[in-house]
């Protein structure tokens, strides 16, 4: 009888067996299938796994028709962030390669017979291959030559080492004409000199890695670092690694106080590339990238962006990693300063419009029905953010009325966006009627001035519409005839008849009777309706809520426990907001939900509330030496106050 710690056991080693097969694969490639004598080809079986596992050498088939001219292997590791149940994870692929160049012998349809593969004791057989072989000269061109064990469409870590000499002379070369430069140039005072990126794109700040030990590192860069109010700057977050990343959190987002964000690119899955800096090869990934637009004028920080991993450095020698470690790491704060948009030589007319746009206006018919409402159609379109435009006051010709606006506005990824306003218009009379020309005033911040825009004036035609409803001014005198009475002749006279209640039934013809009748009426649905509706109770709910927290978070303050009262200020803040926006607060960032509050609301405690929520997320998250005087009890029980206040003017408003 099989005991059962025994029977465990060999079940234990069939799964394991089974999950390492099941992620394994053995497969063969060619460089070339067609080809003319004399020519060579490169033919790989590369195994790849997810686990590391025992590869032996392929047992090499006969290759009848083939010359074996040389072979060699290589080795690589790629990592990829995929998202599982326990959240973002980095998923490790390894991959071996046994590289075979070969001659055919002789013209004509020739095939390699399978390779087999031993890995972890199971035997793989790869497909045999098709090779069709002409007269010499006859083949296609040869691929672009690549060096032994470079894997197309997998993350070589092996760089090309005559390449990375080449591109370390390349960068110093022009790190030296760049500090020959500064020194030439005068510097400005009181400006702050941002550090430069060598060999890369000009950029108005870059933050890179300085320290080559660094497990990782967050880099900011920004295109521009003094704008006009309303102009556009883009800002994209990477991170840099040496090592191998298990896990990726990120702890905070950019708040982005100041600005109006567009989303260009949120990376849910992270792939990285190879780049030298300063001579050392980091591993680098996008984070996100961002189109941002200063709202007022002064100094508008983009703030940091904090995520936590864990790493493994590489260790002594070549191919090894040791055990991993937690790193928490903060991007720069990049202040951005914001100059006001001119005074002198504002048009009147000038809505907001930053950047470069077209005005464009139309109608969908020259022809409308009287007292029909038609829609006239205003779009702006261009590079800048066309959110921010307000339609103008439009002068309109007597008889025609303006019932109603709408608008719809997208941002797109290029930079360019539209807004496009749907006017409701209706005509009160017949006969040719113009929409005047529409002049808009914008500014453009790569010259520095402001330039108008026209629509052009529209003629319309309003014809006579028998459906419509009375209120043509051109048809009252056709009206006031039609409603003329006719003269009836030999028409008897309509009889009298009075009638007199009785003195008991008197009391049901009396006005404060009957207004009696109505108000219990009226009174009993409104208290049916609080009942089905519960109106007011969610307010209470929510009060009630609130009420419960604060209770542990006095209880914290007692404590002096910062950490808990930070934990428990925040999520009250994403309870409550998650609320009034009618969305799970706790999903979303705070921005996010202040994007989804009544205006009102956001126009008259938005900045509050973003301000004291960043005081409470500090609180939480910032490591203990950066706290400073918040942690004192004076503070925090300042802090605490406030923050019930904000959050009571948040639920009174709502």
């Amino acid at each position: 009888m099989i005991k059962t710690g025994n029977f465990l056991f060999f079940l234990s080693i069939l799964f394991w067996t089974f999950f390492a097969q099941a992620n394994t694969t053995v497969q063969t490639t060619v460089d070339r299938n067609e080809m003319g004598m004399g020519d060579t080809f490169t033919l790989t079986v590369a195994v790849v796994s997810t686990d590391e596992v025992n590869i032996q050498d392929p047992r090499i088939p006969d290759l009848d028709g083939f010359d074996l001219l040389n072979n060699w292997q290589s080795t690589a590791v790629a990592q990829k962030l995929v998202n599982t149940p326990s959240g973002m994870q980095f998923e490790t692929q390894r991959r071996k390669e046994f590289h075979y160049m070969l001659s055919p012998k002789r013209p004509g349809t020739l095939s390699v017979s399978s390779f087999e593969v031993v890995v972890d004791g199971k035997v793989h057989r790869t497909q045999p291959i098709v090779i069709k072989v002409g007269a010499p000269g006859s083949g296609a061109p040869p691929p672009a030559k690549k060096r032994p064990g470079q894997m197309p469409g997998f993350d070589d870590p092996f760089e090309d080492m005559d390449n990375a000499e080449e591109e370390i002379f390349n960068q110093l070369l022009r790190q030296r004409q760049k500090l020959l430069q500064q020194q030439m140039q005068q510097m400005v005072p009181d400006e702050p000199q941002w550090p430069s990126a060598t060999g890369l794109p000009e950029a108005a700040f870059r933050s890179l890695p300085t320290n080559p030990n660094e497990a990782f590192f967050i880099s900011v860069e920004v295109d521009k670092t003094e704008v006009y109010e309303g102009e556009q700057v883009t800002v994209n977050w990477y991170i840099y690694t040496r090592g191998q990343m298990e896990t990726l959190d990120r702890l905070k987002f950019p708040s982005l106080k100041g600005f109006w964000k567009e989303i260009i690119e949120e990376v849910p899955s992270i792939q990285f590339s190879e780049e030298i800096v300063n001579g050392v090869p980091w591993k680098k990934a996008l984070l996100a990238s961002h189109a941002l637009f200063p709202i007022k004028p002064g100094t508008a920080t983009i703030d940091e962006y904090k995520i936590k991993s864990r790493v493994r450095l590489p260790a002594q020698g070549f191919g090894f990693y040791g055990r991993p470690y937690e790193y928490t790491k903060s991007s720069a704060r990049v202040p951005i300063k914001v100059k006001p948009l001119p005074v002198e030589g504002r048009p009147s007319d000038f809505t907001g419009a930053v950047g470069q746009f077209e005005l464009h206006s139309s109608v969908e018919h020259q022809s409308v029905p009287v007292n029909q409402p038609f829609s006239f159609r205003v779009r702006f379109e261009g590079a800048g953010n066309a959110k921010l435009i307000d339609l103008p006051a439009m002068t309109l010709p007597a008889g025609l009325e303006q019932y109603d606006t709408k608008s719809e506005s997208k941002f797109f990824k290029n930079g360019r966006s539209y807004k496009e306003f749907e006017v409701l218009l209706i005509p009160r009379q017949e006969g040719e009627m113009t929409i005047p020309a529409l002049n808009v005033s914008m500014f453009d911040p790569q010259t520095s001035k402001y330039y108008t825009r026209t629509a052009p004036a529209i003629t319309l035609k309003v014809v006579n519409n028998p459906n419509a409803p009375v209120g043509s001014s051109s048809r009252l005198a056709d009206v006031k005839k039609a409603a003329e009475p006719k003269v009836v002749e030999n028409r008897l006279p309509d009889p009298i008849m009075t009638w007199q209640p009785a003195a008991e039934a008197s009391v049901v013809y009396r006005p404060w009777f009957w207004a009696l009748i109505y108000a219990g009426v009226l009174a009993g649905l409104l208290v049916k309706a609080q009942r089905m509706f519960g109106w007011g109770r969610r307010r209470r709910t929510l009060k009630e809520l609130v009420q419960k927290r604060y209770k542990v978070v006095d209880a914290a303050l007692a404590k002096q426990d910062y950490r808990k009262v930070g934990v428990e200020m925040t999520n009250i803040f994403y309870t409550v907001l998650g609320e009034v926006a009618g969305a799970g607060g706790a999903s979303l960032e705070i921005t996010r939900l202040l994007e989804m509050v009544p205006p009102s609301l956001r126009r008259d405690h938005g900045t509050d509330i973003a301000q004291t929520f960043e005081i409470f997320q500090t609180m939480s998250f910032a490591p203990e030496e950066m706290l400073g005087s918040l942690k004192t009890p004076a503070v925090m029980k300042t802090n605490v106050e406030h923050g019930k206040k904000v959050i009571g003017d948040v639920i009174a408003a709502r």
